[in-house]
């Protein structure tokens, strides 16, 4: 059984990372590379471009309702906000079951063509009175703010049918592999859009002000965004896609309440559609403040707001750009408590940016590093949705997902833009302290359920996740089948030695028990490297009487029934040289314990005299897990030297069946 599988189901929080590779379906193939995909780099192109549509417009709107002169220029932008994200939480399991009913690609140029629509409503309506606007004209007949609140409505009405389509739609254009690198990179182009968006929408707003062009350029460059998208989207081709399960969808209120019950009976589901709630809460209160950040810290005008809203943009898309860069090398787990840990020290710095005026630079800096983590948490959510949830279902679970996670930006926002708070921007200090408090709140909440029936220390199990991360990025390991290793008793894993770096691969590659390294006992004494001896359960011995220390302490452990890693070669060697005989001792171990022998192979590693230097070089390590050894046939000869010698080969010689036979199997 695969040990990831094993662990999976005592601990439903670990999820597998590493996916099987669907690259061929009915004769079709999926190129290895992204931007190779032509659908997939269309898909990445419209949902760029509609980016910087979906708030192109809101500087604009802000300026038109009284902007940076404002007292309580919070409230305005937060209900600005509040208005764009509404729509998801109430449109949002209905875009979700369309998208489960009729056909995404289709759907998503509907609503662009919608959007831009919205857009030209603004731009080219009719004067109501002499100089008037649409925006004006709602205004001055008791709308007030909301008058710029209600085009942003109806956009983010559209884009709530938009958004759930295209995450639907995703995994259908890729392969399983690609999925956290495609996120990854879907995220770093909406987010790159992000940042045109506010910078362009607060430049052509100060160029009004200047009185270069009408302001009402915004609203018609916002509605060509639209244009743009949709027509990227028409050239995908559904024929080159990968056709999955999606049974015709009847009904309304069933259909959507399935999806309701879905997330509610998967936990791992639940867990990351809550994930993405604390995300978008703590962004919503953030986008809210920057433009009282920029005026009260240095003074900033139209055209600053929009460039530190687009600071956090490109920290988005750094964090994306980083993600597409590791994949699903880092663990769930590891994701998920960095991007916690990171968005809640920025908000505690970016505390201290107003509160002591730091200025410009480490302001910038504090929004970037939000933004980072933010991507963090945003792709990881979304990778882990789209892996766990079948075709069928997709559009429903991420309409609620859509639902639940604005919801929580709508809350936010909501609580500052809906009433009337007379200078609410002095409260700023206290607004990004609770948000910093909520996410620290939120990374204990997350660090104690991944720490649910774990029955490791807390500080192996964090120590665990990073030598998983660096072993999977940097060494490439990864396991070939199953993980056979048994979850309790004792066990001896018998392993062909390669390199210094195998015992790293072998931690990396059997996550549900932990394994025991014979080391020298001067290691083990030293003040760090032998805390993680001890902590690792390693085994020293002593070097002046290794026989006796060995087997003493090795015996020991495995009668309390420990899991020892032994190497029957005892070093490794130069892969040109002849292969060094296989000592008894693991014959002995094993004759007279009665552990069960687990053989292991470990290929792709690069050879280094220096066990040091493995560790630093670039590998390729595949490690393969065998069956249990039969020994049956030396039974009562457990003191035999020649029962000893013939046990060692024997499991040496299993070790080697498990060899790569030609290159494909590497």
């Amino acid at each position: 059984m695969d040990c990831s599988n094993v662990r999976a189901a005592s601990n439903e929080h670990d999820i597998p990372e590493t996916l099987p590779s669907t690259g061929r379906q009915s004769g079709l193939h999926l190129p290895n590379l992204l931007v190779l995909n032509r659908n997939f780099v269309l898909l990445w192109a419209a949902y760029g471009i509609s980016a910087i549509g979906d708030h192109l417009s809101e500087m604009a709107l802000l300026k038109e309702r009284g902007g940076l002169e404002r007292p309580d220029v919070t409230r305005l932008q937060a209900l600005l906000t509040f208005g764009f994200f509404l729509p998801f939480v109430i449109f949002g399991p209905i875009g979700g079951w369309w998208a489960d009913r009729f056909s995404r690609k289709w759907s998503m140029i509907g609503a662009d063509l919608a959007r831009a629509g919205v857009m030209a409503s603004l731009s080219f309506a009719l004067p109501i009175a002499a100089g008037g606007t649409l925006i004006s004209y709602l205004g001055a007949r008791g709308w007030g703010d909301y008058s710029a609140a209600l085009p942003l409505f109806f956009t983010g009405a559209f884009a709530a049918f938009f958004a759930p389509a295209r995450n639907a739609l995703l995994p259908t254009l890729i392969r399983n592999d690609q999925i956290v690198r495609a996120n990854a990179l879907l995220s770093a182009m909406g987010t790159i859009g992000g940042i045109l968006s506010a910078w362009l929408g607060g430049m052509l707003v100060d160029l009004s002000e200047a009185g270069h062009f009408d302001l009402h350029w915004n609203y018609r460059l916002d509605g060509l965004t639209f244009l743009v998208s949709a027509a990227c989207l028409l050239f995908i081709a559904m024929r080159k896609a990968r056709q999955q399960l999606q049974p015709r969808v009847e009904g309304l209120v069933v259909p959507i309440a399935q999806g309701f019950r879905y997330v509610r009976q998967h936990r791992r589901v639940f867990q990351m559609i809550l994930l993405g709630t604390v995300f978008w809460a703590a962004a919503g209160v953030i986008i809210s403040i920057v433009p009282a950040l920029v005026r009260d810290v240095f003074g900033g005008r139209f055209s600053d707001a929009g460039l530190y809203r687009g600071l956090i943009a490109a920290g988005l898309a750094a964090g994306a750009a980083v993600l597409t860069l590791i994949g699903p090398a880092a663990p769930l787990q590891l994701r998920v408590l960095t991007g916690l840990f990171w968005g809640a020290f920025w908000l505690f710095a970016l505390e201290f940016a107003y509160v002591w005026r730091l200025g410009k630079v480490f302001t910038g800096l504090c929004l970037f590093g939000m933004g980072g983590a933010g991507a963090v948490i945003l792709v990881t959510a979304m990778a882990m949705l789209q892996h766990l949830v079948p075709n069928s279902r997709r559009g429903r679970v991420f309409g609620a997902n859509e639902m639940a996670t604005t919801a929580s930006l709508v809350i936010a926002t909501g609580l500052l833009g809906v009433p009337e708070i007379p200078n609410l921007d002095r409260y700023i200090p206290y607004l990004i302290a609770a948000t910093g408090l909520m996410l620290l709140i939120a990374l204990i909440t997350a660090w104690r359920e991944y720490r649910r029936k774990d029955p490791f220390p807390a500080i192996m199990s964090f120590l665990w996740l990073i030598q998983r991360f660096y072993a999977q990025f940097w060494l490439r390991v990864e396991r070939v089948g199953p993980c056979t290793m048994p979850r309790h008793g004792p066990v001896i894993l018998a392993i062909n030695h390669t390199a210094g770096v195998d015992p790293m691969a072998i931690y990396a590659t059997c996550r549900h028990r932990l394994t025991g390294f014979v080391v020298a006992r001067e290691y083990f004494e030293l003040p760090i490297l032998g805390w993680f001896q001890r902590l690792a359960n390693c085994i020293p011995i002593d070097r002046q009487n290794p026989t006796k220390s060995f087997l003493t302490s090795s015996l020991r452990f495995l009668r309390q029934g420990g899991c020892l890693a032994i190497f029957p070669e005892g070093t490794f060697h130069d892969p040109h040289e002849p292969p060094p005989p296989v000592r008894p001792g693991v014959g002995v171990l094993a004759l007279w314990s009665g552990a069960t022998v687990i053989p292991c192979h470990i290929s792709g590693t690069k050879y280094h005299s220096n066990p040091i230097r493995s560790y630093l070089a670039r590998h390729k390590i595949r490690v393969r897990y065998g069956a249990a050894v039969d020994l049956s046939a030396f039974a009562g000869r457990a003191k035999q030297r020649e029962a000893q010698q013939e046990a060692s080969e024997l499991i040496m010689a299993k070790i080697r069946e498990l060899g790569p036979r030609d290159s494909a199997c590497e």
